[in-house]
């Protein structure tokens, strides 16, 4: 069982509210008799009951931060950043690895008055999500996508971002632009920009995946490297080439460098995600997208009003 101030409070032989203040450094006790508790609450394993606390203060400064279920670095910078940007306004970040349903279980038990979910376009809730939603006494946030009764949405508009990113590569005079990506309202987006530009096209420049190709085994991403080499070494060569995650990136090094192919010399390369690790190419890519911290900020400046 853990150990609570009573417990405390029975082995230094002082009041309950002496060890609760001495714990929260009240100058009504002394400082032998502070230093005493904190010693034996140390080496009785103590830990403050977090909710007990926010319901006695009634003062939580603290978001529950779902992890998304989806592979890549992209979230582990979210998560990061988001933890990063929270401290600077003094608020606690906890992040929850469980299900959407379960960490919203675990924020209610934990008295937190504000959930952040980031989930993917096609997230849809179930009925367990529902009914927690429905129990959590506060404000839940869902960034990315998807959609629910009940919460904030913060939306990710990726179909006009990949049409921006192919206007720019236009206006810079390129007219065959190849895509790789997943057939998605990215790849979607990238279709309304060839037809508004009136862009050379033909069916293999863009080169659709499966969803999460990056993960699956390698004959995907063989297959991936085998329709860009027919595309580099047709007729048809692209002068440029949209990206549409981390993934499709991370997975066309290989074939960039192999068919030794130079960034931007050879080909202007943009790819969404908004990552660091891009500075691994050759020369680092050129990124379209919102940047993890304008997300970040957008989500505490909700909160905090």
């Amino acid at each position: 069982m853990s150990v609570t101030i009573k417990d405390i409070a029975a082995v230094a032989g002082v009041s309950h509210s002496t060890v609760s203040k001495a714990l929260n450094n009240a100058s009504s006790v002394n400082k032998q008799t502070r230093q005493r508790i904190l010693e034996l609450a140390k080496h009785m394993n103590y830990t403050p009951n977090l909710a007990a606390r926010n319901l006695a203060n009634k003062r939580n400064r603290s978001i529950g931060l779902v992890w998304p279920s989806a592979q890549g670095l992209f979230y582990y910078h979210l998560c990061a950043t988001f933890q990063k940007a929270a401290a600077r306004r003094d608020i606690d970040v906890f992040v929850s690895m469980s299900t959407p349903a379960r960490a919203l279980y675990n924020f209610r038990r934990y008295l937190m008055n504000y959930a952040v979910l980031w989930s993917e376009p096609s997230w849809q809730p179930d009925a367990q999500f529902v009914q927690e939603r429905e129990r959590f006494q506060g404000q839940i946030t869902i960034a990315g996508g998807g959609y629910c009764d009940g919460v904030n949405l913060l939306n990710i508009e990726r179909a006009k971002g990949t049409f921006e990113a192919v206007r720019h590569l236009a206006n810079l005079g390129h007219r065959r632009i190849a895509f790789v990506g997943e057939d998605t309202d990215k790849s979607a987006g990238y279709m309304r920009a060839v037809l508004e530009f009136s862009l050379d096209y033909s069916p293999g420049m863009m080169i659709t995946a499966p969803e999460g190709f990056y993960y699956q085994p390698d004959t995907r991403r063989q297959e991936l490297d085998q329709r860009f080499r027919a595309l580099w070494c047709s007729k048809q060569r692209p002068t440029a080439l949209v990206m549409d995650s981390q993934g499709s990136a991370f997975a066309m090094i290989n074939t960039l460098i192999n068919l030794d192919i130079s960034i931007p010399e050879d080909l202007s390369v943009i790819t969404y995600d908004d990552i660091p690790e891009f500075s691994i190419y050759p020369v680092a890519l050129d990124t379209f997208g919102p940047s993890i911290e304008t997300i970040v900020e957008s989500i505490l400046d909700d909160y905090e009003r």
